[in-house]
């Protein structure tokens, strides 16, 4: 009797236990229940905190967009006549310019890519002050037959890479738009505009920053000459379409919904001169660098005092190196092309000393010729230095200027080529426009006395005037 008892009572003790922990575990997930309820609360007030404090740098971003525009207008005002006349000594430059790129009468030196793939390029140009060849070069990589067509290496658009003869190589971009298409949206917004290149290695020559890789304007068979050239991989994204060519390619975003096609066979495009396998590349993070994101700022647009932490770096200090005043100068020909998507740069890295920044890839220039898009100028009014050379071959090209001297190089390029012309009226009037706003923002520093002898410096490369 007494055992069957005990025996009641253990289970009775088991039971409560067994009970007790239930009800333990019950409420240990009533209340985990609850809370992940309120997380979404929780995440709705970050999302507030984090769009409180967006909009409040949107704000300040605003600000200093619109004092810096204030400033600038206020300052062309002010501008001496001197920025709005013609100076007449850039005809100078520009005849010599236009007689190097006439096609030389005797025939072609056999060894003649020796001079744009082994003496021409080093760490501070692709091509030299003086280069009497150029026209020649060009009209040959015009001419060159393709004997192999490929997908370009990488990249997120559309390329082919074509080997020529004598072991040249070059990379061709498609056209996908007219010349008067206007992109509205970021200043990234759309494809690779293919004339943009060519326009780019002309203004570079009248900049004196010979850093573009040769570029000209040729117009490709795709049947004759990439079809029947293609490799497996490219030649499976090629097809007919009615009587027109079209390919898609293999790239990052490349696509059968998306191709291009040419006029029947004929596809217009930039060829691009490959750089020489010695020229060893090294890929750098531009310190004002995008976000490519529409609710990121990038410090350098909140941060009025971000030239000063750049310079900081050992890379990017002045007394060091010129890699920042070249950045300037980068970022001077970016405004005036419209060019708002250089992320990245590239230095030759070769034990050279002190290398410039090469200006490869301008394709996503030319694309609303009626916005200035003024943050592409950071590194000039932020640090408010510039190459003396530099600004002197600005000012040349005062008084309207730059646009006549760039339309007659580039009418030089599609006469030859047998295209359209490759920018419009209202391109090279944004470019005579921009350029006044790049005389106020240096007039403004100037002003200010932000400039000293040891940023104001002499450029490491010869000034083409001796050549004259």
């Amino acid at each position: 009797m007494i055992g069957r008892r005990c025996t009641l009572f253990a289970l009775s003790i088991l039971l409560i236990l067994i009970v007790g922990v239930n009800v333990y575990f019950i409420r240990i997930i009533v209340e985990n229940s609850s809370s992940q309820k309120k997380l979404p609360e929780l995440k709705t007030k970050q999302d507030t905190l984090t769009s409180s404090w967006t909009n409040e740098k949107k704000s300040k971003l605003k600000r200093m967009v619109d004092d810096i525009d204030i400033k600038i207008k206020e300052n062309i005002r002010l501008l001496p006549s001197k920025y709005f006349k013609q100076n007449t000594s850039y005809v100078l430059v520009l005849e010599r310019l236009v007689a190097e790129l006439k096609v030389m009468s005797i025939n072609v030196r056999e060894d003649i890519w020796n001079l744009p793939n082994n003496h021409w390029p080093n760490a501070h140009q692709l091509i030299p002050p003086a280069a009497p060849e150029l026209g020649t070069i060009l009209e040959v990589l015009r001419k060159s037959s393709v004997l192999r067509a490929d997908n370009a290496p990488s990249g997120t658009q559309l390329k082919l890479m074509l080997h020529l003869e004598n072991g040249v190589r070059a990379l061709f971009k498609p056209q996908w738009y007219s010349r008067n298409t206007i992109l509205r949206g970021p200043v990234y917004h759309g494809k690779d505009r293919h004339n943009a290149e060519a326009v780019a290695f002309h203004l570079s020559s009248l900049l004196a920053l010979r850093r573009v890789p040769l570029t000209i304007i040729r117009k490709l068979d795709l049947k004759e000459e990439v079809l029947k050239h293609a490799t497996p991989a490219l030649y499976a994204t090629m097809y007919q379409k009615s009587n027109n060519t079209c390919l898609y390619g293999v790239c990052h975003y490349c696509s059968p919904a998306d191709p291009v096609c040419g006029t029947g066979n004929m596809l217009e495009g930039a060829l691009i001169l490959w750089l020489p396998r010695y020229l060893r590349l090294i890929k750098h993070r531009h310190p004002w660098q995008r976000t490519y994101k529409e609710n990121k700022l990038a410090t350098w647009e909140v941060d009025e005092n971000y030239c000063d932490k750049v310079k900081d770096s050992k890379a990017y200090s002045p007394q060091s190196s010129s890699r920042l005043l070249d950045l300037i100068d980068t970022a001077i020909f970016d405004f005036l092309m419209d060019n708002g998507d250089r992320h990245h740069y590239e230095l030759a890295q070769n034990n050279f000393h002190n290398p410039a920044i090469l200006l490869i890839d301008n394709g996503k220039s030319l694309g609303n010729p009626d916005v200035d898009h003024l943050d592409i100028l950071a590194p000039l009014y932020q640090c408010c230095m510039i190459h003396k050379t530099t600004w002197d071959r600005l000012r040349l090209f005062s008084g309207g200027s730059l646009s006549i001297a760039l339309n007659r190089l580039v009418a030089h390029e599609a006469a030859i080529a047998d295209v359209p012309p490759l920018i419009t009226k209202e391109h090279l009037s944004a470019m005579d426009r921009r350029l006044l706003i790049i005389y106020a923002i240096v007039e403004n520093c100037l002003k200010q006395k932000k400039y000293s002898s040891n940023v104001i410096v002499e450029s490491r490369r010869i000034r083409l005037e001796e050549y004259f």
